[in-house]
């Protein structure tokens, strides 16, 4: 199958930015003819080649783990491409996006960014056009106004990661929605012993996905636990600079590491903890099983139907005294914390490698080309 994905940005950075690579490999390996299509960046980004950057102008094709990439222009230069890379614009030309699509019989648009100009060039190149929105209820721009659950009525497939998810698009009458999940961005760990208390955050260190809740958190945990140790890993949020520095040398702030380092975070972790209150699915409990590490999550429904509580880990609200009371909770009972982190790695080898949602996403693909047809 010749499947486009696109993403506006295709850095290693974000969970939807991974997703849709590790996607885009698992399909390859599957044999299928994939294409990752995204914009030329206005400044460096981890994992963006130093060949797009020295390239002519112009689009620039390279291929990389039997994936062919594509990073178009865009209008304006580098300051239409810093523009286009951080709103909710469309800048790219329609000629490079059609021709990008050339040949193409699924075009599969991640995280609304492209959606308007995938749809018409997809239709255009006679191709399935398929959505997976990652919708966050609640959230600003998050994929829920009017003109976005049109589009999706129209798609010949909308991708949900959850159950949860695929009920809330059935609920606006949504049709054809297929539920994939996602894939962990880990395959690898270190052998290196696991730390006695350490508790590990791995994300953007945003309000929403209860990176502050944890910092205040922590401050309760050290009044029973003086030696516990919190490491937060990630992309500062843009009100960092405004924010006061968490001053303490238990709390360890760490910004975007490589995937080494990452895995090693993991496998030194006693913890992880990520009380978020928007999520589509939160990957990232995903990886700190994989780890063998149990989890503490957000009490949302989406997250709630991926952590069981109590089982995988502990779901709790984002108030700082739940987080506290569950982070003491796995550190006084290492057997409990022990048998959730191996509970969670076993549904993470039953339900959601990559190789289980390529094959998923490869039914979705193979509906949406059916329903393409019957236009």
């Amino acid at each position: 199958m010749r499947v486009v994905i696109a993403k506006k940005l295709l850095s290693t950075v974000g969970g939807s930015e991974a997703q849709a690579r590790a996607l885009a490999r698992a399909l390859a390996k599957r044999h299928h003819d994939v294409t990752l299509v995204g914009l030329r960046p206005a400044w460096r980004r981890p994992g963006i080649p130093l060949d797009v950057y020295v390239a002519p102008p112009g689009p620039v094709e390279l291929r990389h783990e039997g994936v062919r990439f594509l990073f178009l222009p865009v209008r304006g230069g580098r300051l239409g491409a810093a523009l286009d890379g951080t709103l909710p614009t469309s800048l790219v030309s329609g000629t490079d996006l059609e021709h990008a699509l050339s040949g193409a019989q699924v075009v599969h648009s991640i995280a609304r960014e492209w959606s308007g100009p995938l749809e018409r060039a997809a239709r255009t190149a006679g191709a399935a056009f398929v959505e997976t929105p990652l919708v966050h209820p609640g959230q600003r721009f998050s994929g829920t106004s009017p003109a976005d659950v049109a589009r999706y009525r129209r798609d010949d497939a909308v991708i949900a990661l959850t159950k949860w998810e695929s009920e809330w698009y059935a609920s606006r009458r949504v049709r054809h929605v297929h539920v994939t999940g996602v894939g962990p961005i880990i395959d690898w760990l270190p052998e290196v012993p696991m730390d006695p208390a350490t508790v590990l955050f791995v994300g953007r260190k945003e309000r929403y996905k209860g990176y502050h809740a944890l910092r205040d958190a922590a401050k309760i945990v050290w009044r029973s636990r003086p030696e516990a140790r919190f490491v937060a890993i990630g992309q500062n949020a843009w009100t960092a600079r405004f924010e006061r520095r968490f001053k303490d040398e238990r709390w360890v702030d760490r910004g975007i590491v490589s995937e080494a380092d990452k895995a090693e975070a993991y496998a030194r972790a006693t913890i992880f903890a990520m009380p978020s209150v928007h999520e589509t699915f939160g990957h990232t409990y995903l990886e700190a099983w994989y780890a063998w590490r149990p989890v503490i999550a957000g009490d949302i429904p989406p997250v709630r139907e991926v952590v069981r509580d109590g089982i995988d880990g502990l779901v709790v609200a984002q108030e700082p005294d739940a987080i506290a009371r569950a982070i003491l909770t796995l550190l006084g009972d290492t057997t409990r914390a022990r048998r959730m982190g191996e509970s969670g790695r076993f549904r993470l080898q039953e339900r959601w490698t990559w190789d289980l949602v390529a094959e998923r996403t490869e039914r979705a693909y193979e509906a949406a080309r059916e329903q393409a047809a019957s236009r």
